[in-house]
């Protein structure tokens, strides 16, 4: 039986949408419901869907789509990878392999430095990805935020489809020094609560009264444990958990002060897609990092199976240099390793890395809203 590697045609929707319920044992319209786009696929949309056909229809899937994510003064293109499967029926038959390591190819094609995911380490590591990054889950309670005598902002909770609501979002989540860009913000933000105040949204994830599930909350003005209160109030809820990425400033320190209690996890999965590529772009943020310290030149190599992709990376004490060169020495690492590094991880210490280890981990964070 003939078998073929393809993009989704924007005419398969339907039959794209049946065949990822049966992967995820899923019901019917569950993800036309979160994800609308995919009922009616624009052809940008399809063409990041990576699939093998056999028979005539659709067996195996991966998707590889662009995500815009903001650290700061940098941007970074990066592939959010997600809608990895394969029916119950072909499994076992090496097409999520054969998919993912397409998709690698795809990805440096496109100019994507970096890729992310949200799965499980010992079935993404085999192809590169790694374990690592850092998020903050703060909680907070009636008690720990009134003690600091925090009034609750007179919030409501809105139509996440209104024109007004998504622009009104939309302006808010820019202000935000660590983001993901949302050209599809109405679809996204219709996977939880949005709650408007005066200067401010938070979004939870939670459908029902009670406690929050805050995936996203951001006030200009720094009033955020104000909007956290009066979505509780709304909600009739007790507690609140709010995610942050590891360096978000002011922000984490007025929310950490009214926190009860915290957590660190995973930011996810991560691979490099593109070494030279992402030490360009995440330079701003580097260099921002490197204020104050003595001049340096590092090279760093990163291997990947038969192949080393070499960056020397020169801080002179007011500028910053890549050049997709090794200059004298240098260190090789393996990309896994490297790539938890950069992000940051219990894997290894970034003093391995010499002057440019004192840069990193790179405060990297892709929201909850964002997760493909």
């Amino acid at each position: 039986m003939s078998e073929t590697i393809r993009t989704v045609r924007p005419d398969e929707s339907e039959q794209f949408e049946r065949f990822l319920e049966r992967c995820y044992g899923h019901r019917r319209g569950s993800f036309s419901r979160d994800w609308p786009v995919l009922h009616e696929l624009s052809e940008d949309l399809a063409a990041c869907c990576l699939v093998v056909e056999s028979g005539g229809r659709i067996v195996s899937h991966v998707g590889a789509f662009p995500l815009e994510v903001v650290v700061g003064p940098a941007r970074v293109m990066t592939g959010g990878v997600g809608g990895v499967g394969t029916l119950p029926g072909e499994r076992g038959k090496g097409y999520m392999s054969r998919l993912l390591e397409a998709s690698i190819v795809r990805m440096r094609e496109r100019g994507w430095a970096l890729s992310a995911l949200w799965g499980d380490q010992q079935r993404y590591g085999t192809f590169g990805w790694e374990m690592c990054g850092m998020v903050y889950t703060l909680v907070l309670n009636r008690r720990s935020v009134e003690r600091y005598g925090v009034r609750p902002a007179e919030v409501r909770e809105v139509d996440p489809s209104d024109p007004e609501v998504v622009e009104r979002v939309r302006e808010l989540h820019a202000t935000l020094p660590f983001r993901v860009e949302r050209p599809l913000l109405e679809a996204q933000l219709g996977r939880g609560r949005v709650f408007l105040g005066p200067d401010g949204y938070l979004v939870s994830g939670n459908e029902w009264a009670g406690n929050l599930d805050v995936l996203e909350v951001a006030s200009p003005p720094g009033r955020e444990p104000e909007l956290i209160l009066g979505a509780m109030d709304w909600t009739f809820g007790g507690s609140a958990e709010v995610r942050l990425g590891p360096d978000e400033g002011d922000r984490q320190e007025r929310l950490a002060r009214v926190m009860n209690h915290w957590r660190l996890s995973p930011q996810g999965m991560l691979r490099i897609i593109d070494w030279p590529r992402l030490v360009r772009s995440l330079g701003p943020i580097l260099a921002q990092r490197a204020a104050g310290l003595p001049p340096f030149a590092t090279s760093i190599g990163c291997r990947w199976r038969e192949s080393v992709e070499w960056v020397t990376v020169e801080w002179d004490g007011a500028e910053l240099s890549v050049e997709p060169a090794k200059r004298g020495e240098g260190t090789e690492v393996e990309l896994p390793r490297l790539t938890a590094l950069l992000f940051g991880g219990p894997q290894a210490p970034a003093s391995r890395l010499g002057m440019f280890g004192r840069l990193l981990p790179v405060p990297l964070h892709i929201p909850p809203l964002d997760h493909v």
